[in-house]
């Protein structure tokens, strides 16, 4: 295959920015393109050109950022769909994605037992507020909750 010299300037500046571990998403790869001065509609080609090798993919994009949401730091899946489309993933991909992690009531509670280990009627409010700032719904926050200090 013949490209042009910006598609292969542009082809050169991507595989560098992604370099080994092929876990950068195609997102993330655009706006480092559109930053270094390539034209929109050749980052788009350069994209397009990696997810065909498969050099780029969200769904191993999404898996990795997955992995640092873990234990106390787990969210709820609305909002990890919200931090997949933050690095840079597909909207679509990462309603999926999202979709596959565990269920919202295992993650909150395992993320209210690794914060507090020894709950008391006291901490009710405090397990609430943590729930609320990584995303879950009140009403599974309080049932949460409530299995949590039985």
């Amino acid at each position: 295959m013949i490209f042009s010299p910006e598609f292969e300037k542009a082809r050169e500046t991507a595989i560098s920015y992604i370099g080994i571990d092929h876990s950068k998403s195609s997102g993330r790869v655009r706006q480092n393109l559109l930053k270094k001065g390539i034209a929109p509609e050749i980052a788009d080609e350069v994209i397009d050109y990696y997810i065909n090798l498969d050099y780029i993919n969200d769904r191993r994009a999404a898996k990795r950022v997955a992995l640092r949401y873990k234990g106390r730091r787990t969210r709820a899946q609305r909002m990890m769909v919200s931090i997949f489309i933050q690095n840079g993933i597909d909207i679509k991909i990462a309603k999926e994605m999202a979709g596959n992690l565990e269920d919202d009531r295992d993650t909150g509670r395992i993320l209210c037992e690794s914060h507090f280990p020894h709950p008391s009627k006291d901490d009710e409010i405090a397990m609430l507020k943590l729930l609320a700032r990584r995303g879950y719904p009140i009403g599974l926050s309080r049932d949460i909750v409530s299995e949590c200090l039985k």
